[in-house]
């Protein structure tokens, strides 16, 4: 049997490396990551979405979006178990 695994690309670990950076014990806003990232809003929120599904990240959407939310309303984002031995093992 074989499995569909989105590939993960150079980004996808960058973001997941600036989260654990900025952040490494609790979750942070997106748009704060995104500081030492400076990447599209949009992009951004939507490589978020796929690494949740892969189960890389985990995010919070707010119902009340602020200042601290990207466009598609995740507020908060943080590295999962997953996340951190995918980032130890691509080092």
């Amino acid at each position: 049997m074989y499995k569909l695994v989105r590939l993960m690309d150079k980004i996808d670990l960058v973001i997941m490396k600036a989260i654990e950076t900025v952040s490494p014990k609790r979750s942070i806003s997106p748009v704060k990551v995104n500081e030492v990232l400076k990447l599209d809003e949009v992009e951004l929120g939507d490589r978020l979405m796929k690494l949740r599904k892969s189960g890389h990240v985990d995010i919070l959407i707010s119902d009340y979006p602020s200042s601290l939310t990207l466009p598609n309303a995740i507020s908060k984002v943080f590295v999962t178990d997953l996340g951190r031995k995918t980032l130890k093992e691509e080092g």
